[in-house]
């Protein structure tokens, strides 16, 4: 199993159970947060004792706390190489804007014959950068509206 793709909305009935799981996920993360700790967790139906690290058990709240949500989820590894398509689909725009982002230097990218590959990792790290800017440009506009006298603070 390479990656995981859970791409249908969870019903009702995974939803609700998601949400009990993910509540007592969270309270016995809690109990066991230690580096030197190596939870494990039990398949009653088997009787069999598992230990995962403790890692494994935060991402398995994740999990459940998108799929209580009623979220979709992909677990993809760090070393995944995406398409240019795959790209803009995770960045949420255009094919073509993500060949242009590429051409330009803003996202790394590297050639495998004659198509573009971009890491996984370098798709985090440029969404981080954008977010972060679209974040600074949002507070520089609502200090300039301050001066202005069209946003007041009470």
């Amino acid at each position: 199993m390479s990656d995981l793709t859970l791409n249908t909305p969870p019903t009702h009935q995974e939803r609700q159970l998601s949400q009990e799981g993910f509540q007592r996920l969270i309270e016995i993360i809690d109990e066991v947060n230690h580096p030197e700790n190596v939870p494990q967790i039990s398949i009653l139906e088997t009787g069999e004792h598992i230990k995962i690290p403790l890692k494994a058990l935060k991402m398995l709240a994740e999990i459940l706390r998108n799929y209580r949500d009623g979220n979709a989820v992909s677990i993809v590894p760090i070393g995944t190489a995406f398409t240019t398509q795959s790209a803009a689909e995770f960045l949420n725009c255009s094919r073509p804007h993500v060949v242009k982002l590429i051409d330009s230097g803003k996202l790394k990218a590297e050639m495998v014959g004659r198509h573009r590959r971009v890491q996984f990792q370098d798709l985090l790290a440029f969404k981080k950068s954008m977010n972060q800017e679209r974040k600074a440009a949002l507070i520089e506009l609502m200090k300039e509206s301050e001066d202005l006298g069209l946003y007041e603070v009470d």
